[in-house]
């Protein structure tokens, strides 16, 4: 047979075999890269959670120092929420499930941090005593961040 024939003969393209392993190989790999991103993005979401939560810590602070007077900031683990108050003014609040999907844990429940016009925090006007451990939870992602009653924050 002439070589001109021989290459008309040749089937062009791929067969039916051929893209349904390539198929399935890309199905295999689009999975793995999938929960390897929804396992990052869980850890993103929990460390943004506890990152917003010390900015709101020290928002408090400044809001006391520059209004001179006394600034709370309220930590609701039920209704997964944190806000900055003074008197009837509300600064900001952040509902984290919301806004993250992370759920919020402490281990008192509820709580108030009051900075004084210092920046200090107010012992006689905190509802704890000593440390409160706050978590934030994604899955199985967790991060925390420790608050002590003189308005520190440890993580």
């Amino acid at each position: 047979m002439p070589p001109a024939e021989r290459t008309m003969n040749r089937r062009l393209g791929f067969t039916l075999v051929e893209l349904a392993i390539a198929l399935v190989i890309g199905t295999v790999l689009t999975t793995i890269a999938l929960a390897s991103w929804q396992g990052a993005s869980s850890r993103f979401a929990v460390r943004g959670a506890r990152n917003t939560f010390v900015t709101l810590v020290a928002r408090t602070r400044a809001q006391a120092i520059e209004n001179g007077s006394m600034v709370a900031l309220g930590v609701s683990t039920s209704g997964d929420s944190v806000w900055i108050t003074n008197g009837a003014t509300t600064y900001e609040v952040v509902h984290f499930m919301d806004d993250n999907h992370v759920d919020l844990r402490s281990s008192t429940g509820d709580f108030r941090l009051c900075m004084n016009s210092r920046g200090y925090g107010d012992t006689n006007c905190n509802s704890f005593s000593s440390a409160v451990t706050l978590q934030f939870w994604r899955g199985a992602d967790s991060t925390s961040v420790e608050v002590l009653p003189l308005g520190q924050t440890v993580y």
